[in-house]
């Protein structure tokens, strides 16, 4: 993203993360005033962090922009916008409080519970059993705090809840944005790879031409038929989305970015599309020929995630971790104390060696620490 930016002179908001990031690269830094009358001019923006969805919304507050976030981050205002789509989904808005009541009710298993604002799966809990519903809120009273910590209210809202139906099927991640006209441009279908049908954890996604090829087509149209109802244009979008009996089902749609913490990239190594660059100026992907050369292999992107945020990275041995696969094409070490992640690896891998992938799914990684550490 830096060299991109860099290297295109593109406008980059002028804060204190853009300036240390100036020390080494050269960005077009712009203070507010100047940044806001960019957007208004270009009616182009994106966002490497949710994060900086605040600055949108001090900025830009009576914009149409803040009206169409707000309306994506909130899970239950998006669940009703929908709603003409799915008739028969389940779902239901809660306080903490309430939810602490709800769950003595009689009530139909599978159930996902998460928070109505969020982000990462941070909050994210599969419910099978009332005992399945008595843990998620044990363990969201003891990690509460710690998530308004790390994220602004823009990110994660406190104590606000949404309960829906357990939806089946696959998971697929797409990067896209809608273009002038309101119509969709995908970037990049991802498979959300799960060790289980309870796992909702973020460790492994992969795209490939099969995937790209079998998708396509019927996600564009589902994106196509949403934004009758969204009025989304000149926006970026990551969406989470689950195929069941042929039907495709909206997870969540996060706004004005595609995959965070720079995992968009694995479209880069796959595909040699710069996400970013693609929006900024309405490129549309040529994937007949993009593709051409691309059978029986998968990219991936590996989330390398703590068992404790207190784990040093120096602690994680990178190069073993590296070992695991047979093509390495990136590492990216992250080393934030505030984030739970050692980095990620992008791969290439043969579709008939798939394996590599389960295991590193499976592994708690701690083979890969270089010293022992204490984890809670």
């Amino acid at each position: 993203m830096l060299k991109y930016l860099s290297d295109n002179d593109i406008p980059v908001l002028n804060n204190d993360f853009a300036r240390e990031c100036s020390t080494r690269y050269k960005l077009n830094l712009m203070n507010d005033e100047k940044f806001k009358q960019e957007f208004l001019k270009t009616g182009k923006l994106y966002t490497t962090s949710e994060n900086a969805l605040e600055w949108i919304y001090v900025n830009l507050p009576e914009h149409d922009i803040v009206k169409k976030i707000q309306l994506l981050k909130d899970k239950a205002a998006f669940r009703q916008k929908l709603q003409p789509l799915y008739p028969e989904f389940f779902y239901k808005e809660l306080s903490f409080e309430d939810l602490v009541a709800y769950k003595d009710k009689e009530i139909k298993y599978p159930l996902v519970l998460k928070p109505a604002v969020g982000f990462l799966s941070l909050g994210v809990y599969t419910i099978y059993t009332k005992d399945d519903f008595d843990e998620a809120i044990a363990e969201i009273q003891k990690n509460e705090q710690k998530w308004s910590e790390n994220f602004p209210a823009a990110v994660i809202k406190k104590s606000c809840y949404i309960l829906e139906e357990y939806i089946p099927g696959k998971e697929y991640a797409v990067d896209f944005y809608y273009d002038e006209a309101g119509n969709p441009v995908i970037l990049n279908i991802f498979t959300h790879k799960f060790a289980s049908c309870s796992d909702v954890s973020d460790r492994v996604y992969y795209t490939s031409k099969e995937i790209i090829e079998q998708y396509k087509l019927a996600f564009e149209e589902f994106f196509q038929k949403a934004n009758t109802y969204l009025g989304l244009k000149d926006f970026p979008v990551h969406a989470e989305i689950r195929m069941h009996n042929g039907r495709v089902y909206p997870i969540e749609f996060n706004p004005m970015r595609f995959a965070g913490l720079s995992s968009t990239d694995v479209a880069y190594y796959a595909y040699g599309i710069i996400t970013v660059d693609y929006f900024l100026h309405n490129k549309k992907p040529d994937f007949a020929n993009i593709l051409a050369n691309k059978g029986n292999l998968l990219y991936s992107l590996i989330l390398l995630d703590k068992a404790d945020k207190n784990i040093p990275c120096r602690a994680f041995d990178y190069e073993k971790i590296c070992q695991s696969f047979k093509k390495v094409l990136a590492l990216r070490k992250i080393d934030n104390p505030a984030l739970d992640v050692f980095g990620f690896v992008f791969a290439e891998t043969a579709m008939n060696d798939e394996q590599e992938l389960d295991y590193i799914l499976k592994s708690d990684l701690r083979e890969f620490y270089k010293e022992a550490v204490p984890v809670k």
